[in-house]
Formats: C-alpha cells, structure tokens, sequence
C-alpha cells in the first residue's frame, strides 16, 4: 500500500473534522422524535452486518452445553479394523479424521472406500460450465487429494480404494438404474474409467456397485463401518448408506454400523470457519438419533485441520464449510433413523386418529 505524503494526511484529517463538525451541527438540530429514528437506523444496518455472527456464537454457547450430556464412543481396541464409506473425497476426514488417527495410533487398521472420485463438481473444475474432460481431471486431482488428507493423519495410500461411480449419480443407480448402466451427464462416462480404481470398466449400475461393497466387506473384514445416515440432506449421501446397509446385512454385519451425517441441514455445522475450540454438536436433521462423542486431543484437532486442507480444490470454494468440521469432538449415532421411542407419532407419520382403525 502507497504511503501518504504530509500534506495528504492534513487534507485528509481536515476534512474529518469538517465532517465530523457538520454531523454534530445536524444531529443537535434534530428533535427526539428523528434522533431516535436515526438510531434505530444505524442499529439495524448493524444488525444486518453482524447478525448472522451473533446468532452463530448464541448457537454455539447453547449446542456446547448440549454436547457435554453426550454420552462418549467408546475407545477403539488395539486390533480394530475401521472402515469408512465416503460418498467422495474429504467426507471421511470431515467425520473421522480424528477417530482414523485414534485407530491407526493403537496399532489398528483403516480404510476407506470412495464411492465416487467427486467428478462432477463444476465449479471445482475451474469454470462454471467445464468440459467432461476437465471433470474427469478434476476426479483425479480428487484422487490425489484424499490420498494427501489420508498420509497427513500418518495412514498409508493402500488404505484409500476408490470405487470411481458417479457423482452425484448414486441415488439414480440405487433406483432407476440399479440395473441398467447410467450415464454421467457430468463426464459422459458409463463404467469406471479412472486409472487407480478398484474394479475399473465396471457399469454404473447399483447391482455392481453393491456386489463390489460386498465383496470389500468379505475382503476387509472391518470391525467397525463407518457410513452416512440416510437422514443427511445430500443424495450421494443417502444412496451410499442404503448402499452400504444393504451390503453389510447381507453379510451380518449391521451390529458393526456407526452413522455420521455431513450435510445436516439450518447451515449446519454453525458458526462457519474455523472454531478448533468449539464442539461440533448434533446436526438438526439428526434429532432423535442416540449420538455419542468421540472426544479428540488437542494433535488430532490439529491434524484433522491439515487433512482437510489437503483437499485443495474444495478449499477454494468451501473453506467455511470444510473447516468448520475442525471440533473438538466428531460425533456417530449406532442408528441411522431415531428409534420409534425418540419421535411423536405424527412425527413419525403413523399418527391414527383415536377411534379409527387402518386397515
């Protein structure tokens, strides 16, 4: 910035002074009636800057009290073997950074399944309207990326595998195309493509893609399953925890299942940005579920912090949201919908009128 000269500074502190002279001289000329109104005014232009901030740090002074009365996850065992399901790249270190570090420090293993490689981003492709070809190195930069988050929590490559199914096309492949191929009107693409994939030329098809869950969980053997609960406001989301509970019951594993939601709807989590400080409290659209805490050290906050910024291409447009995830606690529920016993009847939309029967 250009330094000001002498002589700048005078004009410039002159005309604050006339400025301040002739506020003065109007304000004293006012009656009550219009100082009061002009007050009004200037807190209102102050509240409309700032209000968003207050009514943040309100909801985060009452969510702290609310957070403390959680019961805590219980410590993961020196031989686990952790498993998470992350509909695309920093979902996994959004939830579980911390609770991965946790496992991989006591001596246990973890992995994490990509459903998707988050290849249909535009805006993260550099332009409003990219080509598929920049989409798809955009799934490949998406790679590299959670393949940087993971290293900076000390966790290995060979713990990342990436399915390479399209974003923001698993709901269709868990409904209208479960099994008949989808095409990706983001990249063109109908099978997986991307070099580095797990199964590479499989269909978009919800058939495949849930045999390849299958097959992972036989494989893997994981003593805990991380995935999204069905209640989360994003669609991949949704289909990766119908995906995921399909495949696991279909080997006895729902015991194994925590639920996490990203996307939990009211601008959740509040306030934006970074608050390492804070504790990240339930989402709204979470109510009723049975959450417990997983308290972190004041290393695995800091290292949640540098994994998620490894995610690059989404910092760019998403830094408020990425980092406000950066608690500290992460938080599971055991079920993915509240037990009937947490809602009222018309909440659950079985609420019978008295004296009528359903037939």
């Amino acid at each position: 910035m250009r330094r000001l000269a002498p002589w700048q500074w005078l004009a410039l502190l002159l005309l604050l002074y006339v400025g301040a002279a002739e506020a003065l001289r109007l304000w004293l000329g006012l009656v009550w009636a219009e100082r009061l109104a002009l007050l009004l005014a200037a807190l209102g232009v102050w509240a409309f800057i700032n209000g968003r901030f207050l009514f943040a740090s309100y909801h985060a002074l009452l969510a702290s009290a609310r957070v403390r009365r959680l019961p805590l996850l219980p410590e993961p065992a020196p031989g686990e073997h952790l498993l998470v399901l992350a509909p695309h790249p920093d979902d996994e270190v959004l939830v579980a950074a911390g609770l991965m570090r946790r496992v991989h420090r006591r001596g246990g293993r973890v992995s994490v399944v990509y459903l998707t490689s988050g290849d249909a981003f535009d805006l993260a492709a550099g332009s409003p309207l990219p080509s598929r070809e920049a989409l798809r190195r955009l799934a490949l930069r998406r790679m590299v990326e959670a393949w940087r988050g993971l290293e900076a929590l000390g966790l290995p490559r060979a713990s990342a595998f990436f399915l390479g199914f399209p974003d923001q096309g698993l709901f269709p492949l868990f409904t209208t195309h479960y099994y008949l191929a989808y095409e990706s009107p983001s990249t063109g693409l109908r099978a997986v493509a991307y070099p580095g994939c797990y199964r590479p030329g499989l269909p978009y098809t919800g058939k495949a893609l849930e045999a390849t869950l299958v097959e992972l969980f036989q494989a893997l053997k994981p003593t805990r399953i991380l995935l999204p609960s069905p209640l989360d406001a994003h669609r991949d989301h949704q289909a990766t925890a119908y995906f995921g509970m399909r495949a696991a019951a279909f080997l006895g594993l729902e015991g194994r299942l925590e639920y996490y939601v990203v996307h939990g709807g009211y601008q959740y989590p509040l306030p934006k940005g970074l608050h390492p400080r804070l504790p990240l409290y339930p989402p709204p659209r979470g109510r009723g579920l049975p959450w417990r805490r997983f308290a972190l050290t004041e290393e695995e906050v800091r290292l949640k912090e540098r994994a998620i910024r490894a995610h690059r291409s989404q910092m760019r447009l998403l830094s408020r949201f990425l980092l406000a995830f950066v608690r500290q606690n992460e938080l599971y529920s055991p079920l993915p919908v509240p037990a009937k016993e947490a809602l009222a009847a018309e909440e659950e939309g079985w609420a019978v009128p008295e004296g009528r029967e359903v037939l």
